[in-house]
């Protein structure tokens, strides 16, 4: 009796054993990805950058969901390159182009008081900066691909209020 005891345990043992290794191989399998992921750190001093039409140097600029009325604009260190089809590169950016931007966003809020736009520094997987996100969204995707390239995903395209014609009280989302 006391041998089929001692063979039982060892094979539980053995089954517990190989169960975990399968568990850790399949949960290490669901997270290893060919992307390093970065993130978004709220900053308050982007905002006011933006609303001082400061032009940040040595970076390029970058606006989605339209040049004259942006759903966000992004712009990027000059050590990194956006990898991207969606984003549109805006060369030359000045403080008058800035300027332009802010108050064509939301003429009507008083957007040094609105919580519509989210400034936020584009962090690495390490936390260094390498951009500046001012979006209406304050939730993104960034993709780390090697060699300094890196991938940001848009937000959701809508204006506040466009084309519902009922004074700006609807949100209009375009796929």
């Amino acid at each position: 009796m006391e041998k089929l005891f001692n063979r039982e345990a060892g094979w539980f043992r053995t089954a517990t054993l190989a169960g975990a290794l399968i568990v850790s191989l399949v949960l290490s399998g669901c997270t290893s990805t060919d992307a390093d992921y970065g993130r978004l750190k709220r900053n308050r001093d982007i905002d006011y950058k933006f609303y001082a039409y400061e032009v940040l140097p040595d970076h390029r600029y970058y606006t989605s969901g339209g040049y004259d009325k942006p759903n966000a604009i992004l712009a990027i260190h000059k050590d990194y390159e956006l990898v991207t089809d969606l984003w549109l590169s805006i060369p030359n950016v000045n403080s008058a182009q800035i300027r332009k931007w802010i108050d064509t966003i939301s003429p009507k809020e008083n957007y040094r008081e609105s919580k519509g736009y989210f400034g936020a520094y584009i962090l690495d997987p390490n936390g260094n900066r390498v951009g500046v996100w001012y979006s209406i969204q304050d939730t993104t995707v960034i993709k780390f691909l090697g060699e300094n390239k890196l991938e940001v995903y848009t937000p959701d395209l809508f204006q506040p209020g466009e084309l519902s014609g009922d004074g700006g009280k609807t949100n209009i989302r375009i796929r």
